[in-house]
């Protein structure tokens, strides 16, 4: 396998994005700096989205802000814009930031945990409710050793608190076998060494050590997943 890794500086986060382009704040009622959705649609679909908004509908939306050609209301303009209420100044390209890509990994990893503690590489398709078992086991364990809560859906903070080498050493209590233990504990700290670089800004001046690294702990960490947790990656 060969890999070959692209970073490019796309991974703004949310309230540099909506300064740059002119969108309300974060607390706004258009939830996303992607597409027109409001807190009450989001709510409603969770699962199909699609990128709608550029930096020149933003711009338009802005001269119909300022100018409100159609006399209308405060409420009715702000419908019509879609949380457009500054000029935007810098066109952004969006992607993946940091923080979805913390709570992807995050996502991931809490699906593992689950299936180690019921030790799913022994066994073919387990009943729905083993599985909820073993979810209720994990939540138990994160509330009592780490004080933490369980979530509906993954969120920042809760990923960045899961994501540790403290908390795989609170699951790995719930793990029986000692040899896959050390494969969550090894997969944890790759990950820990991984993760420096897509969260700098320029990676080789803020992590050089980390960076010269970042390929051989993601062939590691690949190893690992196609090997040891071949029952879910193969």
């Amino acid at each position: 396998r060969s890999f070959r890794f692209h970073f490019r500086g796309t991974g703004y986060d949310e309230k540099m994005v909506r300064e740059m382009e002119g969108l309300e704040a974060s607390g706004s009622s258009y939830v996303c700096t992607l597409c027109d959705s409001s807190r009450a649609e989001a709510s409603e679909n969770m699962v199909l989205h699609s990128i709608t908004r550029s930096h020149e509908e933003n711009l338009e939306r802005y001269e119909i802000w300022r100018t409100n050609p159609f006399s209308e209301s405060g409420e009715e303009l702000r419908d019509r814009v879609k949380g457009v209420s500054a000029k935007p100044f810098m066109e952004t390209h969006s992607s993946l930031d940091a923080l979805h890509c913390d709570i992807g990994n995050a996502t991931e990893f809490y699906k593992i945990f689950q299936d180690e503690i019921g030790e799913v590489y022994k066994k073919a398709n387990p009943s729905r409710e083993e599985r909820r078992s073993w979810r209720a086991a994990l939540d138990k364990q994160l509330r009592k050793k780490l004080k933490l809560k369980p979530v509906m859906r993954m969120n920042g903070n809760y990923a960045r608190r899961l994501m540790t080498q403290e908390a795989v050493e609170v699951v790995c209590e719930l793990v029986p076998s000692e040899e896959r233990r050390e494969a969550l504990r090894e997969l944890m700290r790759l990950y820990l060494q991984m993760k420096p670089v897509w969260r700098a800004t320029c990676p080789a001046k803020e992590c050089p050590d980390q960076l010269c690294r970042y390929s051989f702990n993601s062939q590691s960490f690949a190893d690992i997943l196609s090997s040891t947790f071949k029952y879910r990656y193969n």
